[in-house]
């Protein structure tokens, strides 16, 4: 950066410095002396007085310019995380809030950090604990050792970085540096105020015009430092509130990272009728009336019978379908039996929803009553709404039998949906156009497919690569839920915790 640029971003500062320094250059170029026999002290006194109330204003300026520089510095790190929830939004709102009202700190004194940062972390922490008398002591002790480990993981890496000769350094070392500042530090610390007290005192008494020159000096040069350094401190202010915030959002909403074992646990519980427990594929859970074509959709997309196929319902209970396949995500695809207008099932709909990644709803396109499915999408966004401490799964629109719409001869993919030529294609987007608003889903998360008899299923790709885009969200809402499993304690835990405690103890007393 030329010089050219500096004096164009920082003209504020530069003619701030200026506007303070001057008079006390002129001071030291004409010499008291001069001053004093020539009787131009008035006159000095004026003039400073005026450029200091000058320099008022623009020291204002440059304390509003500092403000927001830091907030656009932090601005990556002031932007929640894209895994939380609705609850941990919140709370990172009024941690921005705390961080916009908190003055910069002189960091010379160390009870304003910590009033702030308590404040900051009991902020956070009635958000998550509303009801809670102690809001703040609403986490488990595995948590607090987990924080703890983090930290002194990462302390130990900063001190190992910037503490010149920190291998060296002793217990023993730091232990005597603290009894030397308990026993002598208070003595030493009055002695330098009496000392240079009694020295200011001797100043004033030998030479007062010297004296008033050097105290107004000193008190403008302070001030002067204290603007100066506003940029610096305001933005490591900011960067203390915000990481206290984000630390305590971690803490108080469970997402303190699992350890490996722990990870495996959830995955076990979840997976415990799979024959093997990692890797954890993402859960799909196909849901659509009776014959919307469910199971043949699962047999297109596995390229095997994975599930019967018939013009009657086939699938009477949930299955569950493990597809690995090449240049295709890992997923579990999960079929449920079908919705029906008389046979409502909100409670076994909402149990797999609540262990789903995403939701592929499968409706026909030649299915005119929309009922069931309507009502099924309510009763999951209803349900979805509530979850405030967990992302609930997307949900995309599998549009089926689109080979069956008028003109039913024709079938010859591949058709442009987009902007549609032939009778079919405009048949298959004036489909999509209908269902979209009759189930309140976007048109960009329907996806057309078919799987005619005895031909090539349609658009099986497309739905893949849809699915795909919404594979990273999916993996987020499943560590969610598996961060919220893992909060449960079951009776396999308990029974193992209660296993391990007793040889302990029995241990212990057969040694003794």
């Amino acid at each position: 950066m030329n010089l050219g640029v500096l004096l164009r971003r920082y003209w504020q500062e530069i003619l701030l410095v200026l506007l303070v320094t001057l008079p006390w250059l002129s001071l030291l170029v004409l010499g008291i002396v001069w001053l004093w026999q020539g009787g131009h002290v008035a006159i000095w006194a004026l003039t400073a007085a005026v450029l200091g109330l000058l320099a008022w204003p623009l020291a204002r300026s440059v304390r509003w310019r500092a403000n927001a520089e830091a907030r656009q510095a932090l601005g990556e790190l002031a932007e929640p995380a894209r895994s939380w929830n609705a609850v941990e939004q919140d709370a990172w709102s009024e941690v921005l809030a705390i961080a916009d009202a908190t003055a910069p700190f002189s960091f010379l004194e160390l009870d304003p950090l910590l009033a702030r940062a308590r404040e900051t972390v009991e902020a956070v922490a009635r958000r998550f604990n509303p009801q809670a008398r102690s809001a703040w002591s609403q986490f488990s002790l595995p948590e607090v050792l987990l924080l703890t480990e983090r930290l002194s993981r990462d302390v130990r890496r900063e001190a190992l970085r910037h503490i010149p000769g920190i291998r060296a350094m002793k217990l023993s070392h730091v232990i005597w540096v603290q009894q030397q500042t308990e026993q002598y530090g208070p003595v030493a610390q009055k002695g330098w105020r009496v000392g240079f007290g009694l020295w200011r005192l001797a100043r004033a008494i030998l030479n007062p015009l010297q004296a008033a020159g050097q105290e107004t000096s000193g008190l403008i040069v302070e001030k002067t430092a204290s603007v100066l350094s506003y940029r610096l401190r305001a933005y490591a202010t900011r960067l203390l509130v915000l990481e206290v915030g984000r630390a305590a959002i971690d803490l108080y909403s469970g997402r303190l990272a699992l350890s490996d074992d722990e990870i495996r646990a959830a995955q076990d519980r979840d997976l415990a009728a799979a024959e093997s427990p990692t890797p954890m594929p993402v859960r799909i859970l196909l849901v659509g009336q009776v014959s919307a074509g469910k199971s043949s959709l699962v047999n297109a997309m596995s390229l095997a019978v994975r599930a019967a196929v018939g013009p009657l319902p086939t699938t009477a209970h949930v299955s569950e379908h493990r597809l690995e396949l090449e240049g295709r995500p890992a997923v579990t695809l999960v079929d449920m039996a079908g919705l029906d207008e008389h046979l409502p099932k909100p409670e076994e709909l909402l149990k797999e929803a609540a262990r789903a990644d995403l939701i592929l709803w499968v409706a026909s396109a030649t299915q005119p009553a929309r009922a069931p499915d309507r009502s099924g999408l309510d009763t999951v966004r209803t349900w979805a709404k509530a979850q405030l401490a967990r992302r609930p799964p997307s949900i995309l629109l599998a549009l089926t039998h689109v080979d069956q719409l008028r003109p039913a001869a024709e079938w010859a993919p591949p058709y442009d949906i987009t902007t549609p030529a032939r009778a079919k294609a405009r048949a298959i987007r004036a489909a999509m156009d209908a269902a979209g608003p009759a189930l309140d889903i976007p048109a960009d998360a329907i996806v057309p497919v078919a799987v005619p008899p005895g031909r090539e299923p349609y658009n099986i790709d497309a739905l893949w690569a849809r699915m795909a885009m919404e594979i990273d969200e999916a993996k987020l809402v499943q560590l969610d839920r598996l961060r919220i499993g893992r909060d449960q304690l079951g009776l396999r835990e308990l029974a193992a915790q209660l296993g391990n405690a007793g040889r302990v103890v029995i241990r212990g007393l057969a040694g003794a």
